[in-house]
């Protein structure tokens, strides 16, 4: 009986470690998630900004970083910076030409493991028809249930990047070449 006990027992073993482990896939909860620029105005000061309507998802498995992929997707003409009149001219063709660019894409396909709450996420970034390398400094938050029971994942990332690789070239030196971006983003696991 004990022989028959050991050889359920490492059968079971030898079927779970045959399992292979899959990426959980998760979808951005844009309620709970926001997309943030911050760029230099006159050397004095600085404009801060969000974008209102994204959407994306996100796979992760910190056991296999080649695993990973991130799809984001924002809406070019949902830029908000508190001044409706400056969101006009963001959205016009002398930055983003929203109305013939309706959307930017970041499109992660590299994933390097810094520490167990720290990666850089090399992706394709999409502005105004331009596709640049961008690194994404991603620092996890955390994996909790929300308050349906779902599972959520927690991350915030930042980059920086330069406008005027895009093509976004009007008021410089103005306004900075130089864009800050934080973007804080929960997901909801599918």
């Amino acid at each position: 009986m004990n022989k028959r006990y050991l050889l359920t027992f490492f059968s079971v073993l030898a079927v779970a470690g045959a399992t292979t482990v899959r990426a959980d896939s998760y979808k951005i909860d844009p309620v709970h998630s926001m997309i943030l620029f911050k760029i230099g105005h006159l050397g004095v000061g600085n404009i801060y900004g969000r974008f209102d309507s994204f959407a994306g998802d996100f796979t992760f498995d910190q056991n296999d970083p080649t695993k990973n992929t991130v799809n984001v997707e924002i809406k070019t003409d949902s830029v908000d910076t508190n001044a409706p009149a400056r969101d006009k001219d963001i959205k016009s063709p002398d930055f983003f030409n929203a109305a013939q660019f309706p959307t930017a894409t970041f499109k992660g396909n590299s994933f390097k493991k810094i520490d167990d709450k720290t990666y850089e996420v090399t992706g394709d970034f999409t502005l105004r028809g331009v596709t640049k390398p961008l690194t994404l400094k991603v620092n996890l938050i955390g994996t909790g249930k929300g308050p349906k029971g779902e599972t959520r994942a927690g991350a915030e990332a930042t980059a920086t990047l330069k406008r005027s690789d895009y093509d976004v070239k009007a008021f410089l030196p103005a306004v900075s070449d130089q864009v800050d971006l934080v973007i804080a983003v929960e997901g909801i696991k599918q």
